[in-house]
């Protein structure tokens, strides 16, 4: 042990000393939520607190795992007071550190009692900083309602954590709880792991019990659905077949299993943020209340719930060295993330589609869409995909607008490619004797069972991939992160026996994209992206609508004349294919109209793959089942 390591131990050491302990020696801290305001947006909650007389700095949680930024959402916190006993503390914040408060512990108190007031988000962007609730669920990210010692190892920290519902709502969470009434009491944990497992409640619910061919038969995996309403938990015959067989195909993939058992906690509300957020014992998702009205946006939800499902395993097990925060505290580095990421929307894509949850037809489409906003954006000839990881924490808060043009956390999806690129050079490198499943089933190895954290660097990476097929690994994965051209991005289709193309049939991923969001993409013919409230939120630039001036931000009223809708703009596609005059697009821009025409001839264009015949078709030999 180091000198600092030393140092450190006895911080701790001194911290623990005289500490309220549990029968069993450890230390505790308690943390009792009070939702039952939770329909007015309020949560209470009282913190008890082992402490030594003297001063003392606590924290509020600010890098958040998964967030991949300095997140933590300050401005939900309302109220707060610190008592030694019958004593209302005085507090101050840092003046540099805004998580940070200080406090001077009276001589004799060995606890505080902290009293928290959190008001929830109702609008805006991100994750635990976006609206968790609704009239009828909330989601509970239990990062908004700590505050701990400054320079302690959250993994080392037990908490006894409870949460009270309003009456007759039902509450899910990963850890095991004792339910009195409306008072879920959960299993002790440490912070890390209270952390990494929200709590879920809803008036109206639904719990689907799921099956997997598994060496471990008392391995149990769950998916749990609240919605806003009873309508809304609705799904068809064999749904949670579906689900079960993408427990299945995880297990062929990975081997085993890093943890004691899953559960997705699935929200389905308009008025909650719609992301995924993974964790290691289940993942929090969101979205629309209509999400299983149809096969399209069912399988939306599958890809968001196999992308969160696969980052039990790249994430949160296997996880960048760089983004570890022991304390919440320390800085992340996000310049892996093409791999954490990047390599968790690649399987999380293919699972769900091996799994039957997803079709070819439509998994190919989802390919044809990101290869197309690749093809046709701007910012991929100066921002090299390496640096939009390394700024994430700048561009996940950065708005649509212009976005195609700066480039947006668009690693997810550029990744896809690079780990389809390096699928394609271990079939070639061992005449088909190894693929991109080999390499994951030798870095992700493990004993299964209770969750872990097993860092990497990516010389890891180049290690595994040399001891399957010797190569120059770190040239061959950076002549994708380090270009700025589309032909390092999609090269892999040169290889993979498809090719992109345009045409006039609609795309079904777009369609079911543009459903959900209720706007308008046309990308890659007139280069538009519109809001449903006929706002342009991104235009490409090397396309014919922003070529003629028409920006970001300017909102559609008219087109040819005509009041703007979908159809009266796709009608003007078509009529300036046949007339060959250009389209006129009124706007308003900033209380002034301006009058466009925009000389675009080329009618609807649509991206999609095409099968190259006399080549080997690798991306359906990656889609095809691995479990009978």
């Amino acid at each position: 042990m180091n000198n600092k390591k030393i140092f450190t131990s006895v911080l701790l050491c001194l911290w623990f000393a005289g500490a309220a302990v549990a029968a069993d020696g450890a230390t505790r801290l308690t943390v009792k939520l009070d939702a039952r305001d939770v329909r007015s947006k309020r949560v209470h909650t009282q913190l008890t607190l082992p402490v030594k007389p003297g001063a003392l700095t606590l924290v509020y949680p600010k890098w958040l795992p998964g967030e991949h930024g300095p997140t933590g959402p300050l401005e939900s916190l309302v109220g707060l007071e610190i008592r030694a006993g019958d004593k209302l503390l005085a507090w101050t914040r840092d003046p540099v550190d805004m998580y940070a408060i200080r406090v001077t512990v009276p001589a004799g108190t060995n606890v505080l009692d902290i009293r928290m007031e959190s008001g929830l988000a109702v609008g805006g962007d991100g994750f635990s900083a976006a609206p968790t609730s609704s009239d009828q669920l909330a989601v509970l990210p239990w990062n908004e309602f700590l505050l701990f010692p400054k320079g302690i190892d959250a993994d080392k920290v037990m908490v006894d954590a409870s949460v009270t519902a309003p009456a007759g709502w039902k509450v899910v969470s990963p850890l095991a709880d004792t339910t009195s009434g409306d008072t879920h009491a959960f299993e002790t944990a440490s912070i890390a792991r209270l952390i990494d497992s929200p709590a879920q409640i809803g008036a109206h619910s639904k719990v689907f019990d799921l099956k997997g061919s598994d060496p471990r038969p008392d391995l149990v995996h769950k998916l749990s659905v609240m919605a806003d309403s009873e309508a809304a938990l609705v799904v068809p015959d064999g749904f949670a077949d579906g689900y079960s067989r993408l427990v299945a195909e995880n297990g062929a993939l990975w081997g085993t299993r890093m943890y004691r058992h899953y559960t997705w906690l699935l929200s389905l509300s308009d008025h909650v943020a719609h992301f995924g957020l993974e964790h290691h014992e289940s993942s929090d998702n969101r979205r629309e209340e209509k999400a299983f009205k149809d096969d399209d946006t069912r399988m939306t939800v599958a890809m968001l719930l196999g992308h969160e499902y696969v980052h039990s395993w790249n994430a949160k097990y296997r996880r960048p060295a760089g983004l570890l925060s022991p304390d919440y505290q320390k800085p992340m580095d996000g310049g892996l993330l093409w791999v954490y990421e990047g390599m968790t929307e690649f399987w999380g894509y293919v699972l769900p589609t091996r799994a039957g949850l997803v079709t070819p037809k439509f998994y190919l489409e989802m390919l044809a869409d990101s290869a197309g906003d690749f093809d046709n954006e701007s910012g991929a000839n100066w921002r090299p995909l390496v640096d939009t990881a390394t700024a994430a924490q700048i561009l996940y808060p950065a708005p649509d607008a212009w976005s195609s043009a700066r480039r947006s956390t668009d690693f997810y999806d550029a990744s896809m490619f690079l780990w389809y690129d390096v699928d394609a050079e271990l079939r070639a490198r061992t005449n088909g004797k190894a693929t991109l499943d080999t390499f994951v089933q030798k870095f992700y190895a493990g004993p299964a069972g209770a969750p872990q954290v097993k860092p990497y660097v990516e010389a890891d990476l180049y290690a595994t991939l040399n001891a399957i097929a010797p190569n120059d690994w770190r040239a061959f994965i950076h002549r994708h992160l380090d270009s700025t051209n589309t032909d390092a991005l999609l090269g892999m289709f040169k290889r993979s026996g498809w090719k992109l193309e345009y045409n006039a049939t609609k795309n079904d991923f777009i369609e079911a994209r543009q459903k959900r969001r209720e706007g308008v993409d046309r990308f890659c013919s007139i280069g538009l992206r519109i809001s449903k409230e006929g706002e342009i939120t991104d235009t490409a630039e090397n396309r014919p609508a922003a070529k003629a001036g028409v920006g970001p931000g300017m909102k559609l009223i008219a087109v040819n004349g005509k009041k703007y809708d979908g159809d009266v703009l796709d009608a003007a596609l078509l009529e300036a294919q046949k007339s060959r005059k250009p389209i006129e697009l009124l706007v308003e821009n900033a209380d002034f109209y301006r009058a466009f025409a925009v000389p675009y001839y080329d009618g609807p264009r649509y991206p999609h793959l095409v099968r190259v015949a006399d080549q080997p078709d690798q991306i359906t030999a990656v889609i095809s089942p691995r479990v009978k």
